[in-house]
């Protein structure tokens, strides 16, 4: 265990425990930097390039300095009187306006409140593996907490606003904002603690489908699978057995859908496109381009291929200009790689293709990549 001080601009001192190995204080004053521009206010206006910064480290003790700021914005060293639990007293937690409303007591027992980590004290432990001890809930969100301070009411923790899991993230919250949110004078809508919760690990109680940051480890038995890692997997799988994946990207208000193949440049130099139409269309009109070009050289540009769509409508052959679209790609050889992608073009009802001034489908629909 390390106790140790920090001081952040414009604030007064402030103590905390923290497991970590006196030999690895230096990596551990860093960590309390980087939580530090995430959560304080003074150093969240700053910039946030890393590089600016200064860091000095004189073996015990850490400084770091911006050059827009004259002063330290962060120091940190050991604190030989030691930490007690929650750290020095920076305020009084008010007492609850809605206890009666709410029905129970929004803190828990103080037994409950010394088992959880002071502030800062699980900075070095990875997010999924932190132990959340109390949850809180209402109808705007949903609020983990991981770390508290008891003696001001602040703490640390995962929450999410307004059901977007996509939104939700690590950061301070405030115990007393919460408990004291009463939205036009409904009671229903008030903070309630959960008193089914039972603590464990953020991997096992976070929302499902939540953005997650992995450890690292790929055998970790604590973290979530990794959706992109075991995605990846699958495709090259695919790929393995089939020669070639198709990828299809959904499309929305702003960018029209496409599917693309990733592999077939392996055995056949190249790889192919399509845009526009619907996903499941598209991925049987790439299966057959990529039967009518097997065993040959490949399409060559303005190449016309006929009976591949339906009605007797033709396919234009053209190669494409850039590699940013096709992402998965990228994932699936761990690299950017310099590979041919011909795009099969479609048409409109004349039989027009976007290639020509005079088609009739409008700008967007089927973009030439």
């Amino acid at each position: 265990m390390a106790d140790i001080r920090m001081r952040f601009l414009g604030h007064p001192w402030e103590r905390t425990t923290v497991s970590a190995d006196a030999e690895g204080r230096e990596e551990l004053f860093i960590a309390l930097f980087l939580r530090a521009m995430e959560t304080v206010p003074e150093l969240l206006a700053l910039p946030g390039e890393l590089e600016a910064y200064t860091v000095r480290w004189d073996g015990e003790e850490v400084s770091i300095f911006h050059p827009d700021v004259e002063q330290a914005i962060f120091r940190a060293q050991p604190d030989l009187e030691g930490s007690a639990q929650g750290g020095a007293p920076v305020g009084t937690r008010p007492p609850e306006l809605w206890r009666e409303k709410r029905g129970h007591s929004f803190y828990p027992d103080p037994a409950v409140l010394a088992e959880i980590p002071a502030l800062w004290a699980t900075v070095l432990e990875p997010h999924e593996h932190r132990v959340v001890g109390i949850r809180y809930f209402s109808a705007e969100g949903e609020w983990y907490v991981v770390e508290v301070d008891d003696a001001s009411g602040r703490a640390y923790g995962w929450s999410c606003l307004g059901g977007d899991l996509l939104q939700g993230g690590w950061g301070m919250i405030d115990l007393p904002a919460l408990e004291s949110f009463r939205p036009d004078g409904d009671p229903s809508h008030l903070v309630v603690r959960d008193l089914e919760f039972v603590p464990d690990a953020a991997a096992n109680v976070l929302p499902k489908g939540r953005p997650h940051d992995s450890c690292g480890d790929t055998d970790c038995p604590v973290c979530p699978p990794d959706f992109m890692t075991a995605y990846v997997a699958r495709l090259r799988a695919v790929i393995s057995e089939h020669g070639f994946a198709i990828q299809p990207v959904l499309g929305d208000e702003s960018s029209a859908a496409f599917c693309y193949t990733i592999g077939l440049h392996e055995s056949l130099g190249h790889e192919f496109v399509m845009v526009g139409l619907d996903v499941r269309v598209m991925q049987g009109v790439l299966h057959s381009v990529v039967e009518r070009f097997a065993g040959s050289s490949g399409p060559v540009a303005a190449e016309v291929l006929d009976g591949l769509l339906a009605d007797g409508f033709q396919l234009l052959m053209r190669p494409v200009k850039s590699l940013e679209p096709f992402a998965m790609l990228r994932a699936v050889y761990g690299q950017e790689i310099a590979v041919p992608y011909w795009q099969a073009v479609w048409p409109d009802r004349d039989g027009v293709f976007p290639t020509d001034a005079s088609c009739a489908l409008s700008p967007g629909t089927q973009p030439l990549l």
